[in-house]
């Protein structure tokens, strides 16, 4: 069960549920049931049914008539889009040229404390896509566009905000430990391009570059292109790599490596 937030004397207590239900979704988990959010949060399914009703009717959540399965919504992107770390027309227009010519999901987010937190996402047209849905985070140590936020930061501030290793495992080829994430991080300041192979999830790989932001509030934001590994041939990986490459993006070679 999760952890509920504690309201203040001034918080409404629905709003406050609201949100803890928003909370819920995230890169594992696009799509939920009702049932699976009362037993979640311990709360009544009367309860539930009444709050997703208000948040469906806001545009926070959408509901899938087929499954009655509800996702996060269309008010939930259009504020993402809008956040001071939003991209130039440029950086969007990028977005949909990688996607028009690789098919692949084309995904943008900033670093929300130890995860990758999505902002925008252009799907696949294939069957077989990541669907990747926006709001949604993922392990910032175990993601293509995850460590490519990461190398925007100093090292030391990197290994206090993840803390002490082992790392969340994922899968038999997820990175554990601070000394092999920091080698890697200062590959990725070196070359600009981050990989994720099966990392995060079996059959999934990743490749992220960072991207130019509209605003300079100090604010981390990454480009990435997922694909699934069943159709990812040498020459497709490098064919991505290259593009996101001689994309608008900076290299990060003034990050220093301090943490040890």
């Amino acid at each position: 069960m999760r952890k509920m937030l504690s309201p203040s004397d001034t918080t409404s207590r629905t709003l406050v549920r609201g949100l803890e239900i928003l909370r819920l979704f995230g890169a594992q988990r696009p799509v939920l049931t009702q049932t699976h959010i009362a037993e979640e949060l311990g709360l009544p399914l009367p309860t539930v049914g009444r709050l997703c009703r208000a948040l469906v009717a806001t545009g926070f959540l959408e509901l899938r008539p087929e499954s009655r399965r509800l996702q996060l919504g269309p008010e939930i992107r259009r504020l993402a889009s809008t956040g001071p770390q939003g991209v130039n027309d440029n950086g969007r227009r990028w977005m949909r040229l990688l996607n028009e010519r690789f098919d692949e999901d084309v995904n943008l987010a900033i670093l929300d404390g130890v995860h990758a937190l999505f902002l925008d996402t252009l799907p696949s047209t294939r069957r077989l896509g990541v669907k990747t849905v926006v709001g949604s985070r993922a392990p910032a140590h175990c993601t293509a566009v995850g460590k490519s936020l990461l190398a925007q930061l100093d090292d030391r501030i990197v290994r206090d905000r993840l803390g002490p290793d082992p790392y969340q495992q994922r899968t038999d080829k997820t990175i554990l430990r601070w000394s092999q994430l920091r080698e890697e991080l200062a590959d990725i300041r070196s070359t600009g391009l981050s990989r994720s192979i099966e990392e995060f999830e079996a059959g999934l790989a990743g490749f992220a570059v960072p991207l130019q932001r509209t605003s300079e509030d100090g604010g981390q934001l990454a480009l990435s292109i997922a694909v699934p590994t069943a159709r990812l041939q040498p020459e497709r990986a490098s064919a991505i790599e290259s593009a996101l490459l001689a994309g608008p993006h900076p290299h990060l070679d003034g990050v220093d490596d301090v943490a040890h």
